[in-house]
């Protein structure tokens, strides 16, 4: 799209070379890195520890049972192409503790890894090796951009780049604004693609909607939800969703239901019974309990709602996703306002007493949130031309993010009120705010936006 590709130009123009971080990188769990290897995230072509190009075919999907952590991946080496299992590690030397000496392991095609000691120092590495001696190439993985997340700025009341957007006529800097929208519709659209690429558009779909209900705190444990139960299991068991994914996720812990209300015990009993039969095939893609973050989390967005959300979006499939083909979207607001499950419209937690009124499993906010991240990108490549329908789109409630971005790059005043009462600014502020003020951690004398949109300005140069 022609403002997306233009921003993406200028806002390459503007960047220098980044300075050194003085921040410690964060442990990268290693459920994460699976999560992220299997989703796409490092992409399909790649270099083996002693030089060989590979290119992933198929990245396989999660194994339920002992052995690699990915099974019926397929993989080109030269001209070879070769099916089996991909074994994904933190660490190399797991591999030597964990499946070296393990008959399960034998199908492993692929070692990945994210450190190793003689790796870092610069040397090669040869290919693991089985039980039985056969070598398994092996491949390292630069997770650098998943170990320094963004830091956000402490400082908002003076910034750099303020004097210079408020001498501009406010059409210039909404035009701004409006192309770096643009570009960010068009990056999700990319990420969806991609995923469309690895599952199928049904299951990428699904997935988008499952990180998009998992919000900030909780994606990692919602996209591990939705990759390791995925659609065509769940479409094929339509009696057993709710159960699967509530034991999925791990919050079918209670065994003792006679403190529980008499409400959620029933719930409970039931939901268990259909599960009991099933546990052994599924228990080890449990999702881990130390992922799932209830800090700040509003009652009424806890996980629990969520994946009762998710479960009852995945009963009535073919209904959303011909909405979500359609680009109708009052349908797609009605299809949530009618979602509803008896249990659920009554109850914040499986823990909590019966609320005194019925509460959306999808709220208002949430399903802007989901046209914004999941639907509009989806049906972008298909229909260019809802970029026009998009611009209409009203914003969902302001958050701290989008308030914290419009006082750095805007201040206060009229401008700010316009450029938050609609989605396509409120997008486009945040796409600005992450390229720069986040890329320099808040520190305006490393920044170079002042200076691109001083060059900018004196230029003329036209967006649209």
């Amino acid at each position: 799209m022609e403002l997306a590709d233009r921003y993406a130009r200028w806002r390459e123009e503007g960047f220098v070379a980044e300075a050194a971080t003085l921040r410690a990188p964060r442990e990268l769990p290693e459920v994460e890195l699976q999560t992220l290897w299997l989703a796409g995230e490092f992409g399909r072509e790649f270099l083996s520890t002693t030089r060989a190009p590979l290119r992933i075919e198929r990245f396989g999907r999660w194994n339920a049972g002992a052995g690699p952590h990915f099974i019926d991946a397929e993989i080109t080496f030269g001209s070879t192409r070769v099916r089996g299992g991909v074994v994904v590690h933190a660490s190399a030397e797991a591999w030597d503790a964990e499946a070296a000496a393990s008959p399960e392991y034998e199908g492993t095609i692929l070692h990945v890894f994210a450190s190793h000691p003689a790796h870092e120092r610069g040397q090669l590495l040869p290919a693991s090796c089985t039980r039985l001696g056969r070598e398994v190439p092996q491949v390292w993985l630069d997770t650098a951009r998943f170990e320094y997340p963004p830091v956000e700025p402490t400082n908002s009341e003076c910034t750099a780049c303020r004097g210079l957007f408020a001498e501009m006529p406010p059409a210039r800097a909404e035009e701004l604004v409006e192309a770096a929208a643009q570009f960010r519709l068009c990056k999700k659209a990319a990420r969806l693609k991609r995923l469309e690429e690895i599952f199928g558009p049904s299951e990428a779909l699904y997935q988008g909607i499952a990180e998009a209900l998992g919000y900030r705190n909780n994606k990692l444990p919602f996209t591990l939800l939705a990759q390791r139960f995925p659609l065509s299991l769940l479409r094929g068991e339509r009696g057993e969703i709710e159960p699967i994914l509530f034991a999925g996720s791990g919050f079918l812990g209670l065994t003792d239901f006679q403190p529980l209300p008499g409400d959620t015990r029933s719930y409970l009993r039931d939901v268990w019974a259909r599960w009991w039969p099933r546990r052994t095939e599924f228990d080890r893609l449990t999702v881990p309990a130390a992922l799932w973050n209830f800090r700040g989390v509003r009652p009424v967005n806890h996980p629990q709602r969520r994946v009762a959300a998710l479960a009852e979006i995945v009963r009535h499939w073919p209904v959303l996703e011909a909405l979500a083909g359609s680009g109708n979207i009052a349908g797609v607001r009605h299809f949530f306002s009618q979602l509803s499950e008896p249990y659920w419209d009554w109850h914040y937690t499986l823990k909590s007493p019966r609320s005194r009124s019925r509460m959306a499993l999808v709220g208002e906010n949430r399903v802007t949130d989901l046209l914004l991240n999941v639907f509009f990108p989806g049906a972008l490549a298909a229909a260019p031309d809802f970029w026009e329908t998009y611009r209409q789109l009203p914003a969902p409630a302001s958050n701290r993010r989008v308030d914290l971005a419009a006082r750095r790059l805007f201040g206060a005043g009229p401008i700010v009120r316009r450029l938050t009462r609609q989605a396509v600014t409120q997008q486009g502020l945040l796409q600005l705010y992450e390229d720069f003020c986040l890329a320099c951690e808040g520190d305006c004398a490393r920044c170079p936006l002042p200076l691109r949109l001083g060059k900018w300005v004196d230029s003329g140069e036209q967006f649209s």
